[in-house]
């Protein structure tokens, strides 16, 4: 998997993406959790670490099952709400694949050789393609400041809530933490490419 080309691995995923909304059965579900598996299996990812990374999807999927199991208080709405779950699971665990075996240069590179003949157009083809880089390889970073958000709330007793509702606050306010971590981290890298004169060549330059 690490040495799949990148453009390859994209379009793979933007494939499995669009296909899995169209499943409307539990085999068929079951099929792309496979498949998920036997991808992290092969990129040697631990599995460990991806549940861990899996965290806030897993409490977001939770929300999401709660939510269908109100709306419907049947057998019914139970198993819609645990199928949307997995669905969601499945879909970020698939981009962690992807974003866990390619390098951000690689990214890059893959991104504007993919939507290279929109050029023709006038569109900023190489601004786009960093943009989208740079939202892949966001995914982890939330990974690591959910971790240390979730960390700080542990240590000032967040652990001891009881009850629904104070579980419901733990967990926003650990969201809305982390909302402001992203965002303040996005100024830092505007700060960045600002300095290092980002936009002012009339083409983008490699180094090799």
């Amino acid at each position: 998997m690490h040495r799949v080309d990148a453009r390859v691995k994209i379009c793979m995923l933007l494939a499995f993406s669009i296909a899995i909304f169209f499943v409307r059965t539990s085999w068929g579900l079951a099929l792309f959790v496979l498949v998920t598996l036997v991808s992290c299996a092969l990129s040697r990812l631990s599995l460990e670490r991806l549940c861990r990374m899996l965290g806030p999807v897993f409490v977001l999927a939770g929300f999401s099952w709660a939510f269908h199991v109100m709306a419907e208080p049947s057998l019914n709405g139970l198993l819609d709400g645990a199928f949307f779950a997995v669905r969601m699971v499945v879909l970020v665990a698939a981009s962690f694949v992807v974003c866990l075996t390619t390098t951000t240069d690689q990214l890059l590179d893959a991104f504007r050789s993919l939507i290279k003949p929109i050029r023709i157009v006038g569109l900023p083809v190489d601004d786009i393609a960093f943009t989208l880089a740079l939202s892949v390889r966001f995914i982890p970073v939330i990974e690591i400041e959910f971790a240390r958000i979730r960390a700080a709330q542990v240590s000032r007793g967040a652990e001891s809530a009881r009850g629904l509702f104070a579980l419901a606050r733990t967990w926003a306010a650990a969201f809305a933490a982390l909302f402001v971590c992203l965002f303040r981290r996005a100024g830092t890298l505007a700060q960045a490419m600002d300095a290092r004169c980002y936009g002012a060549a009339a083409e983008r330059t490699h180094l090799r």
